[in-house]
């Protein structure tokens, strides 16, 4: 086979293996373009004499039964075949000419399933990570690239979609180093642009967030009583003692306690009983005279008093409501005498109880707080400038980047922050993974803006049939100097007219200035790292590495919340957002109501018999009523109110995180700083 011959065969969409029996021309090819760009399938466009009949008539070659596929080879030497395989697509253009104009694209049929089953396959952490990818668009297969520096590939012969990287290829690399007369590039053709600038800097913003829930009690007793203060007759600790709060002024089993909390269990009794209860006593004492006579004398009296005076409960004196004497005479033969006598005292003391009540309170909570962790991260790219001033290197920024409700179950069944009671969810090792994909986001745009250099060149023939999209190339030319870069598109033409067989290569070349980054250890905060392990403790100055081109530091968990850990056991104190204060406690209401409630008998004066004879029982039951009046008005000015204030079960938090990232280091393709 000459050097530079073509083969031309229409085939069945079923013969994909390229054989010695496609080796034949079907059309008399006059000219031909085969030509790929980075992220398209190959084409061809081939010029051939109009196809006739036996009888010399034109035929059309869309026309029923006409096959649409076809295999192209070029000889290139050596026995060497670049090789083409597509189908007819659209109209021929020139149909009433000599010549006409056929294109073909190695475009797969199934192109769509490929990419879909190439994308699944392609939804591994920390490239792809759903959480922060919106539900709708999880099945677009441009989304899964975006954490990759890859790009598709069509392979122009097996028509068989892969992913290529943009920046390393993955099937080697082809060398054109001069070294040998196949190593050479022709003269013409070389060419050198810089298609922009490259990215100095990539600014990221992200939101996870989650529903923090929990349930559960906490005893609040010991707390209330032992921040209860002033107790009278040294009960500090054991009781709860005023004049105005008793057993029935106590929280009741369901009542609401505060944003999400309820009393989820309580009980209150009074430690003494204030009911009042009455002794009644009398008798009858009969004289007999010596005269026969009997005299009978009856006495009664009645007591109402407390069964239990409590402790420092108030006294009020006595004030006498009755003293009535009265004396019946009669009169015989031996003159007037008491016939019968009789006498009635009535006074009235008082007592206001000091209540000490014993109780105690559980308080029951459901959270449902929604929690938000702000990530940043600045990634800068370790590249040579093509900028006089390094500054006016350019900056992109990615924002709006918002993760799904970390505390409700994905599409696989698993609920992302593990447990939903967790204060932080970036400081896990899901969460680890999360910041590797922002990075690996970010990444990305300085990786494909690094290859800022393009470089095209006309390599000889007999090299085309090692160029695909999918290999990197590195050229050696006086006038450029070295290079490497990935091969981003080719051209395969030939000219009709001349007979000229047309080779272009051309490659983009990033500018980074190379080299790797090292994990550190760090310093840990709790022990040696060797009793605990890297993943028990936290660490400062840790950096690890995303891969070797760049590292960072993991977050240690630093919630900017109230403080409570509802992984731990609980206690009143973490859970307390406004302590216990108690207005007018019992010591206070005694001294109040000493003050402006008079406690004293008949107006401080008239205490005895021989006043009420002067005052009256009219004014005593109004000075009792007055007495009584003035210490309700002097309760109702000094009721004891208790208020405490629990942490809000509803609260929203929202804690920043900025990552420490290092430079990226990026590959070195072209030199720009080089003499």
């Amino acid at each position: 086979m000459p050097a530079g011959e073509p083969y031309f065969a229409w085939i069945d969409a079923s013969e994909t293996a390229f054989g010695p029996e496609h080796l034949r021309w079907d059309e008399s090819v006059f000219s031909f373009t085969c030509e790929q760009s980075e992220g398209d399938p190959a084409s061809l466009t081939v010029v051939v004499r109009r196809p006739r009949n036996v009888s010399g008539d034109p035929i059309g070659l869309l026309g029923p039964g006409r096959k649409i596929w076809a295999w192209f080879a070029l000889d290139c030497g050596g026995g060497a075949l670049f090789k083409f395989r597509g189908r007819l697509v659209g109209v021929p253009t020139s149909i009433f000419e000599e010549l006409v104009t056929l294109e073909f694209i190695a475009r797969p049929f199934d192109v769509v399933a490929q990419k879909q089953a190439l994308a699944e396959s392609l939804k591994v952490l920390p490239f792809y990570d759903e959480l922060v990818i919106d539900p709708e668009q999880r099945n677009d297969p441009e989304v899964v690239l975006e954490g990759y520096s890859k790009i598709w590939h069509y392979d122009r012969e097996t028509h068989v979609l892969t992913v290529s990287d943009e920046i390393v290829g993955e099937d080697g690399l082809v060398e054109f180093d001069g070294a040998s007369e196949a190593g050479k590039v022709l003269y013409d053709g070389l060419g050198l642009t810089l298609t922009s600038g490259p990215l100095a800097r990539v600014d990221l913003s992200a939101e996870f967030s989650w529903t923090q829930q929990a349930y559960g009690t906490v005893d609040l007793t010991d707390y209330l009583k032992n921040n209860w203060p002033e107790n009278i007759e040294a009960t500090q600790g054991e009781t709860f003692t005023s004049f105005t709060l008793d057993a029935g002024s106590w929280p009741k089993p369901g009542a609401g306690l505060g944003d999400g909390w309820t009393v989820s269990e309580a009980t209150a009794w009074n430690m003494f009983d204030t009911e009042v209860s009455t002794v009644t006593e009398g008798g009858t004492l009969n004289v007999d005279w010596w005269d026969g006579e009997t005299v009978s004398i009856s006495s009664s009296s009645s007591a109402s008093s407390m069964r239990m005076q409590p402790p420092g409960s108030i006294q009020f004196q006595p004030i006498v409501t009755a003293d009535d004497s009265q004396v019946t005479y009669a009169t015989d033969e031996l003159g007037t005498y008491p016939a019968s006598a009789s006498y009635n005292f009535t006074s009235v003391a008082g007592v206001l109880p000091c209540h000490h009540v014993q109780a105690t309170l559980l308080a029951g909570y459901t959270a449902e707080r929604p929690c938000t962790e702000q990530v940043t991260i600045s990634l800068v790219a370790d590249v040579q400038h093509i900028l006089t001033d390094p500054e006016d290197g350019e900056a992109l920024r990615l924002d709006g980047i918002k993760s799904v409700n970390l505390s409700e179950a994905g599409s696989d069944g698993v609920i992302p922050i593990g447990d939903p009671r967790r204060r932080s969810y970036i400081a896990t090792a899901r969460g680890n993974q999360s910041i590797e994909h922002l990075i690996s986001l970010a990444r990305t745009h300085l990786l494909k803006r690094s290859r800022v250099v393009e470089i095209s060149f006309a390599p000889k023939l007999e090299r085309m049939a090692e160029i695909t999209l999918r290999k990197n190339a590195f050229i050696i030319e006086p006038r450029i100097g070295e290079a490497t870069g990935k091969i981003i598109s080719y051209t395969l033409a030939l000219d009709g007219a001349d007979g000229r067989i047309n080779c272009e290569v051309k490659i983009g070349c990033a500018i980074g200035r190379a080299g790797s980054q090292i994990a550190t250890g760090g310093d840990p905060t709790y022990a040696e790292e060797a009793y605990t392990g890297a993943d028990y403790q936290q660490f400062t100055g840790r950096i690890v590495l995303f891969d070797s081109s760049v590292g960072y530091a993991p977050p240690n968990a630093n919630p900017d919340d109230d403080g409570i850990n509802f992984m731990s056991v609980i206690a009143a104190e973490d859970v307390i957002d406004q302590p216990l204060v108690v207005e007018n406690t019992a010591a206070f209401q005694w001294g109040f109501i000493q003050l402006h409630a008079y406690t004293g008998g008949f107006n401080g004066m008239i205490t005895g018999p021989a006043y009420f004879l002067t005052y009256g029982a009219d004014y005593a039951q109004q000075l009792l009523q007055a007495r009584n009046q003035a210490a309700t008005d002097a309760l109702k000015l000094c009721e004891t109110k208790a208020t405490f204030k629990l942490k809000s079960m509803t609260r929203e938090f929202a804690t920043p995180y900025d990552i420490q990232v290092t430079d990226v280091k990026i590959p070195t393709g072209y030199d720009l700083e080089a003499v």
